[in-house]
């Protein structure tokens, strides 16, 4: 399997694509409150893995300026938020998200200061060891929740 790499546009058949893997993420249920996409739900950059014609992994997100002083970004940096980042079950553990951020990485890195994202998985600890161990990021803050009935 030799899978590709590319900036992807957001043309008629990579968004019915895009929409689809998302479907599947859905049906998964591993990520609190995740809903399939529509098209308006999309945003470029986007990066795509590709096995042949067959979309199998993305990424995207969105460029914002910082609004607020933080510990770790002053007011006026740019950063660039990951909305998605998503690899078929079928296709994981084969280096293919990690290469989609590398990419990404690539993209946004003369344009932002900082690469951030927030997740809802139900799998913490899988997150947690890809993003900080595999990828580097650094971890900042973290909402936790108790049902109470």
């Amino acid at each position: 399997m030799a899978i590709e790499y590319k900036r992807a546009t957001l043309d008629e058949d990579t968004v019915a694509q895009l929409i689809d893997l998302s479907y599947v993420w859905e049906k998964e249920n591993n990520v609190w409150g995740l809903r399939h996409n529509d098209r308006s739900d999309l945003m470029e950059p986007c990066i795509v893995a590709k096995d042949g014609p067959k979309i199998v992994g993305y990424i995207f997100g969105e460029y914002n300026k910082n609004e607020k002083l933080s510990s770790f970004a002053k007011i006026g940096d740019t950063f660039f938020y990951v909305e998605e980042l998503y690899v078929l079950p079928e296709y994981r553990s084969q280096g293919i998200g990690r290469e989609l951020f590398r990419l990404l990485e690539e993209e946004v890195r003369d344009k932002a200061q900082f690469i951030t994202l927030s997740t809802a998985t139900k799998d913490y600890p899988r997150i947690l060891k890809f993003y900080a161990e595999e990828l580097d990021m650094t971890f900042f803050s973290a909402y936790l929740f108790k049902k109470t009935k």
